[in-house]
């Protein structure tokens, strides 16, 4: 199972009308009992490009590219 908010790589094409391919990179913004995924694509600027319904196995759990700031130093500012 993956986690909400977990950024994947999506292993497929099976959304090309959607508007993303293979190896476009999302967020999980919906975790379904069935075991399929809500997965959120957005360009540069967070304007969401498609919103999906994926599968686990079309899915790819990745690190996101830009660290996110830790809880400490977000309080010592």
């Amino acid at each position: 199972m993956i986690d909400n908010y977990t950024r994947v790589r999506l292993g497929t094409n099976r959304f090309l009308d959607a508007g993303v391919g293979c190896g476009a990179l999302g967020y999980i913004i919906e975790v379904y009992d069935n075991g399929a995924y809500e997965v959120e694509f957005s360009d540069a600027n967070g304007v969401t490009i498609a919103q999906v319904v994926a599968r686990e196995e079309e899915l790819e759990p990745c690190e996101p590219t830009v660290a996110l700031p830790k809880a400490e130093a977000v309080r010592a500012t």
